[in-house]
């Protein structure tokens, strides 16, 4: 079923936002991914990856929370918010056990993951800073 709905420049431009945020993201992990094998190894690496796995998963639920609430669903399925809930917990899960067990906490590595969302907002406030001087 499909419904024409009028657009809404909040909307569009709150998901512009939160795409740049997401990929300058992605850019930071490949960048700390290079640093992280060549000064910690594998080790380093899977502690980089599973660290920002934790924040990326984290920062995409605030997105589709975000997304809620500007533009909320008439048809929700609580069978659907179940599952997905679960299934995030479950990797969440998963990439904590493995930063924890297997990466051994490399601090250097670990705390760079977390940070790759911070990143993405430092970011994104340059890009907009500039923009504007434009």
């Amino acid at each position: 079923m499909t419904t024409d709905r009028l657009r809404n420049p909040e909307h569009d431009a709150a998901a512009a936002v939160l795409r740049r945020i997401r990929n300058i993201s992605i850019a930071a992990w490949a960048g700390f991914a290079v640093f992280a094998l060549i000064s910690s190894g594998f080790a380093g690496f899977l502690g980089l990856t599973c660290s920002a796995l934790v924040t990326i998963i984290s920062f995409l639920w605030l997105e589709e929370i975000v997304e809620a609430v500007l533009q909320p669903t008439p048809e929700l399925r609580a069978w659907k918010v179940t599952l997905r809930t679960f299934g995030r917990y479950a990797l969440l899960g998963a990439a904590v056990s493995v930063t924890i067990y297997v990466a051994r906490f490399n601090a250097l590595s670990v705390l760079l993951g977390f940070s790759i969302v911070v990143v993405g907002i430092v970011g994104e406030a340059v890009y907009s800073t500039v923009r504007s001087w434009n």
